[in-house]
């Protein structure tokens, strides 16, 4: 089940337990695709959602109401590879 988060452009879906212990991290949204404002601020399909705005996601529905509640601009916490990087995405 895809859940388009909003006007962010990510489909997510929460990580499995193998891939939370794989990736060491605690729950988390596995991205699966990027269209429109997420993809401008450069976040990449395979990337691991970690946080919405400094509050923890582990749900689509989690990140979809950061977004709501964003205001126009939301940072996320992204977990890349052995990286952890702050992105910055103008919600449209």
């Amino acid at each position: 089940s895809h859940k388009e988060s909003g006007k962010l452009g990510l489909a997510v879906r929460p990580l499995t337990p193998d891939e939370q212990k794989n990736g060491n991290v605690k729950g988390g949204l596995l991205v699966e695709r990027v269209t429109g404002p997420a993809a401008e601020a450069g976040i990449q399909p395979g990337d691991v959602v970690i946080a919405a705005n400094g509050s923890n996601v582990t749900s689509a529905e989690q990140l979809k109401s950061a977004v709501e509640k964003s205001k126009g601009h939301i940072a996320l916490l992204i977990q890349r590879g052995e990286a952890r990087i702050f992105v910055p995405v103008r919600v449209g």
